[in-house]
């Protein structure tokens, strides 16, 4: 084997060139043991397990491989050497980046190995410090969040569905499914109070109260129920004002009321009387408000009435008094249905319970609760009234001449109201007496009254200088002028037959007539204790025109002729006319025997009224007239 191919040369970590074999021959003589020690004294080819193996094998070699390796290490050596130039020259940013790399990574391994003695020394015993300060201090709220946690990991299951319970009563009140919302409460109410005990056994650590307040989400699905469970108890008192519920629709939201337990019996009968008496005035204002009623009832004693003559202004007020009549009748009608139908849904839900007790496994519910405040029992038929009588009072006045079918009317709704021991039919007849009576007197106000004063305004008008004479308007062409002595003061024969001697006087008979007339319209409704105001009445007009009609006869100062027609009118008046009147009052309308020598007051006074108005103006009058007619004589 020729010695070149045994040359093996040693690498050197520092890229270092070797020395030149040569060169250290020359200077050792070439001597082996030389050599050895030259590759002894290096460490670096002494390192690499190579060299050695090389070294060992260097003393085998023949003689002439021996010679010829220096030459060849030599020749290597030179070789490597201008390689590595030549590498330098152009890799030379390589060597300068790969230095500052060396330089740095230096810094940095320096810069970690103080970080890391600083961690080590002080870092580490400071953390594990506040590590212990922490575990101290925070120790306890961790441990109780985590049995918060796992209370709630416990009880997910049960959560999940306490969740939906809300959500489902809301539906359910919503729905109308009230049994199934009050199930819901109940069954979430006994789940809360359940969650709450759990926490208050485990969930508890040692240093909270044992007092501490529910949790936060039952507190939360609490206020939830709460208001759904008031939802519901809006919509059950809203059921009591719905104006077409009837009597189950009342009983069933009374008695949902009552298990909810919000209200006391007292204030629900309350709630329930309440709500139906709105509903009860919400109708009648309605009735009201419909017919439009009120610019006529509210109308002064007929003084809008505008017709030109008494038949017409009669016939106008009928018309008006039609209107009313018509208002009063529908009015009625819906009281009497509505407090009828008050009064027995009110004894049925809370007088009369022990007949409709519902079946329940629960003693609260099964048991019948107590009685309502027997005020609101006595204060009911009051109020009922309030709402009816007040109305009567006011319009039924102007509801004459058609009084006779309200009054029917009004005795059946007593009669009615009686079987459910509400009897006012005491409280009707001043009514309908009143309405009688101011009917009537309204009927000559406008009609004899008003007629005859428009009679002697005519005839005897202050712009004239003397009144007319009364041959030209008093006495019918037709007729002599009968003597003071002809005129008799005893009424004809029967009460409803008009003395034929009135004839002779038109404008009296006229009168007459128009008195006639309301005498006809009050027989249609003729109460007995309605006579004394009826006599009344009748008897203020008759005074006020006889005083009207006796001024006029002072003022004229005719002849002989002129002043015997102004006397025998006059006698015609108060002898024939007015007893007429009176006794067609008393026998022909009420049929009560009739004294013509009888003082009036006393008569008004059996029949309920004082009797000191019309009376004795007419009494005052009939005396004038007596002694103007002594005079003139």
């Amino acid at each position: 084997m020729p010695m070149s191919a045994l040359v093996r040369i040693p690498v050197l970590p520092d890229h270092r060139p070797l020395p030149t074999m040569t060169t250290e021959l020359a200077v050792t003589g070439g001597e082996l043991t030389t050599l050895l020690d030259l590759f002894s004294s290096s460490p670096a080819l002494t390192e690499n397990p190579e060299n050695i193996s090389y070294l060992a094998e260097l003393p085998s070699l023949p003689l002439s491989e021996l010679l010829a390796t220096p030459t060849a290490l030599s020749t290597q050596s030179h070789t490597l050497t201008a390689s590595l130039t030549a590498l330098t020259h152009t890799s030379y940013p390589t060597f300068l980046s790969l230095h500052k790399t060396s330089a740095a990574l230096l810094s940095s391994l320096s810069s970690l190995d103080t970080s890391l003695n600083t961690l080590l020394d002080t870092a580490l015993p400071a953390l594990d410090d506040a590590a212990r300060t922490f575990r101290e201090k925070s120790g306890p709220t961790v441990i109780e969040e985590r049995q918060r946690a796992r209370v709630v990991l416990e009880q997910h299951d049960k959560l999940r569905d306490l969740l939906d319970v809300p959500v489902l009563i809301d539906t359910c009140v919503r729905n109308g499914l009230y049994t199934e919302a009050l199930a819901l409460t109940g069954h979430a109410s006994t789940a809360l109070s359940a969650l709450s005990t759990i926490r208050s056994q485990g969930g508890e650590t040692s240093s909270a109260p044992s007092h501490a307040s529910p949790l936060q989400l039952v507190r939360s699905l609490q206020a939830e129920v709460a208001s759904s469970l008031y939802s519901m108890r809006l919509l059950l008192l809203n059921t009591l004002h719905e104006p077409s519920r009837k009597l189950p629709a009342f009983w069933k939201a009374v008695q949902f009321l009552r298990r909810m337990e919000v209200m006391s019996e007292s204030e629900l009968a309350l709630a329930f009387v309440s709500a139906r008496i709105e509903c009860l005035q919400n109708a009648l204002q309605t009735v009201e408000r419909d017919t439009g009623v009120s610019t006529t009832a509210t109308a002064d004693d007929g003084d809008n009435i505008t017709g030109s003559s008494a038949a017409e202004r009669e016939k106008e007020m009928d018309w008006q008094a039609e209107d009313v009549a018509r208002f009063l009748r529908k009015y009625v009608d819906v009281w009497r249905e509505g407090a009828y139908d008050i009064i027995t849904q009110y004894t049925t839900i809370f007088l009369e319970r022990s007949q409709h007790r519902q079946p329940s496994s629960s003693s609260h519910l099964s048991a019948t609760p107590p009685l309502p405040d027997p005020v609101i029992k006595q204060t009911l038929p009051p109020t009922l009234l309030g709402l009816l009588l007040p109305t009567i009072g006011t319009y039924l006045r102007h509801a004459y001449p058609h009084l006779a079918p309200l009054a029917t009317q009004l005795a059946y709704c007593s009669s009615a109201m009686a079987r459910v021991g509400m009897d006012f039919r005491a409280l009707l007849s001043p009514l309908i007496t009143h309405a009688v009576v101011d009917g009537f007197a309204r009927d000559l106000r406008i009609g004899a009254e008003r007629e005859w004063s428009a009679t002697l305004s005519k005839y005897s008008s202050p712009s004239q200088s003397k009144p007319t004479a009364p041959s030209k308007w008093l006495v019918s062409s037709s007729h002599h002028i009968p003597p003071l002595s002809s005129i008799s003061r005893q009424p004809s024969s029967a009460a409803h037959t008009p003395p034929q001697i009135l004839t002779t006087f038109s404008p009296l008979a006229v009168y007459l007539n128009t008195h006639l007339r309301a005498l006809n319209r009050l027989r249609a409704l003729a109460p007995m204790d309605a006579l004394g105001g009826v006599s009344d009445a009748l008897e203020s007009v008759l005074a006020q025109n006889g005083g009207e009609f006796l001024g006029y006869a002072r003022e004229w100062g005719g002849d002989t002729k002129e002043a015997e027609i102004i006397r025998a009118a006059g006698a015609a008046y108060t002898q024939v006319l007015v007893p007429f009147l009176r006794r067609a009052v008393v026998e022909g309308v009420f049929g009560e025997s009739y004294d013509p020598d009888g003082q009036n007051g006393e008569q008004s006074e059996v029949n309920g009224t004082n009797g000191v108005g019309g009376a004795s103006a007419l009494s005052v009058v009939l005396r004038d007239w007596e002694s103007w007619l002594g005079d003139s004589r």
